[in-house]
């Protein structure tokens, strides 16, 4: 039996891809079984050598690593995705991660830690890269908080007027309800998103895109 892992490497950067091959040549009981530069050679690939381990990069050229990673999870379900990106950005680790990938690593990432990422995530484990684990596992914490600042419908449609500049009298004709119950939504609101003022809100529902 074969003690290798077997890696497969998808980017759309040749020099990349040859870089992260050079990085693993000599790496003990690891093999490159290849390169990929787009979602289908991703998946035909890896259908034909079936690796332990595919390092993706989330960019490519021609659809996205989110796409390849999904096909690849579908039909190999033994086969393990690491995420390579030069997004540092926690949102795209959190997306890669829900969509079945068991690890991400930045493009700042050491050889020492690249090869640990691949025996950690071959036996199981989820690998974050340590430039942005403590943002990673902070985010994560802070899920409940952030929770609780969700609006419901109906306060989302009176943020929506109040951006607009109208006044709780004039909302609650709009909405055919009374200007009290604007009123006690409009101090939710502000208490929910922790904002000291409607001009605050105002702003803010702009750079949220609800007007």
């Amino acid at each position: 039996m074969d003690s290798n892992l077997k890696v497969l490497i998808v980017d759309d950067h040749k020099l990349i891809s040859e870089a992260w091959s050079s990085l693993l040549k000599d790496a003990p009981n690891i093999l490159v079984v290849g390169t990929a530069d787009n979602v289908d050679d991703a998946y035909t690939m890896s259908m034909q050598h079936k690796p332990d381990i595919v390092l993706m990069d989330i960019n490519l050229g021609e659809g996205s690593g989110f796409d390849a990673t999904e096909k690849i999870n579908d039909s190999l379900p033994k086969t393990r995705v690491i995420g390579l990106s030069l997004h540092d950005d926690i949102t795209y680790v959190k997306k890669f991660l829900s969509i079945g990938a068991k690890g991400y690593l930045t493009k700042n990432t050491s050889k020492s830690e690249l090869v640990e990422a691949i025996h950690s995530v071959y036996k199981g484990e989820t690998f974050i890269a340590s430039d942005i684990k403590d943002r990673y596992f902070t985010s994560l914490l802070n899920v409940d908080s952030e929770a609780k600042k969700e609006l419901t419908m109906k306060e989302i449609e009176i943020v929506k007027h109040i951006a607009k500049g109208l006044t709780s009298k004039e909302i609650a004709e709009k909405l055919f309800i009374s200007h009290r119950t604007v009123e006690t939504h409009r101090h939710n609101i502000l208490k929910k998103l922790d904002m000291p003022n409607s001009a605050q809100l105002s702003s803010w529902a702009k750079d949220k895109g609800y007007v």
